[in-house]
């Protein structure tokens, strides 16, 4: 009678404690069902005005463009020069893009922040009579076009050179090979062209565009996680298993595009295990492909193989699209990522 009595009861308790699961299960899938998409309107650009559009459920590609920086110098300036002229572009007809921005890019535009020039110029700043063996080099290799013969080997040849290449990167005309140039000739040439790329950054700044910066993590050990501890790597990453503690990506003002990331990690992401501080993280994987929530961020999976779309009915893609600057305007982008995800 004790041994049925006590069966009885665990049978109960057994029955009680499945049925607290199963009212887990169904009130996490009506929080789920009931839970909307943050994207129901964007502003979109009819021809004529913007105006708000309802964001359907439906399938969704929006383009990522990632547009090659050079690394010569005179191709760099014809490169930000036509990068300019774009964003100008972009204001006027109220034109929407992603851009991915290679390290390289975003270091030269940072200087163009500070009112520097880019760091392949920074030798044109040193005063002639400083310059070293190296960079005399690369000042003749990028002047081939004039002799300046009178001066050959002193300092003034040096400088004239300087003030050829601002003269060229200027699209200034009226250099003369035998004037004696000064310093103070040269520190008016870049002002000017300091002026001249100022543009540049206000517009980067008054533009429907926005920006990714693409970083590589390929030579990034991110190793498994244990006794609740916290891991610090390059690139200033801490990872824990601990849902309270963040991961922290490079100490940017952009949203980061992440390449050769630790296919464990994706994993653990895409379950929700780990937690990374980075208000939109785009994972470039072979894993997945959509979108979901961690906490207070989005992390976007795209290339990958399977889909994983936090809200199902809406099917958000984000798609990487390699062109020249000079054909970015080619492309009529309705969408940006910012316009779903933000």
């Amino acid at each position: 009678m004790k041994k049925a009595l006590c069966t009885l009861i665990f049978i109960l308790l057994s029955l009680t404690a499945f049925s607290g699961f199963l009212d887990r299960i169904k009130s996490e899938i009506k929080w789920k069902e009931e839970e909307k998409p943050i994207f129901e309107n964007v502003m979109v650009f009819n021809g004529k005005n913007m105006v708000q559009e309802k964001i359907l459920p439906g399938n969704y590609e929006i383009y990522l463009f990632e547009v090659s920086y050079p690394t010569e110098l005179y191709e760099k300036v014809r490169f930000l020069k036509s990068f300019s002229d774009f964003l100008e572009y972009t204001k006027k007809n109220n034109k929407k893009y992603s851009i991915l921005l290679t390290k390289d890019f975003y270091d030269d535009v940072l200087e163009l922040e500070k009112g520097d020039l880019i760091q392949s110029e920074y030798f044109l700043k040193e005063p002639a009579s400083s310059l070293n063996y190296e960079q005399t080099e690369r000042l003749k290799n990028l002047t081939k076009e004039i002799k300046v013969n009178e001066y050959k080997d002193t300092d003034q040849e040096k400088l004239n050179r300087q003030i050829f290449i601002l003269y060229k990167i200027l699209g200034k005309k009226g250099f003369i090979e035998s004037n004696v140039y000064t310093e103070l000739d040269k520190e008016n040439l870049i002002e000017e062209l300091n002026a001249e790329r100022k543009k540049l950054v206000e517009r980067s700044k008054d533009t429907p565009v926005e920006y990714f910066l693409k970083e590589d993590y390929k030579d990034i050990d991110l190793k498994d996680f244990s006794d609740e501890a916290k891991y610090k790597f390059e690139k200033d990453i801490i990872l824990s298993t601990k849902i309270e503690d963040q991961a922290l990506f490079p100490d940017v003002s952009l949203n980061v595009y992440i390449t050769n990331f630790d296919p464990k990690v994706i994993e653990e992401l895409a379950k929700k295990q780990i937690k990374l501080k980075r208000k939109i993280l785009i994972l470039d994987n072979e894993l997945y492909h959509g979108y979901t929530y961690n906490e207070e961020n989005t992390v976007i999976f795209t290339n990958g193989e399977k889909p994983l779309y936090y809200f199902p009915d809406y099917k958000i893609d984000i798609k990487v699209l390699r062109t020249d600057v000079s054909r970015l305007r080619n492309y009529d982008s309705k969408y940006k990522i910012g316009d779903f995800f933000y």
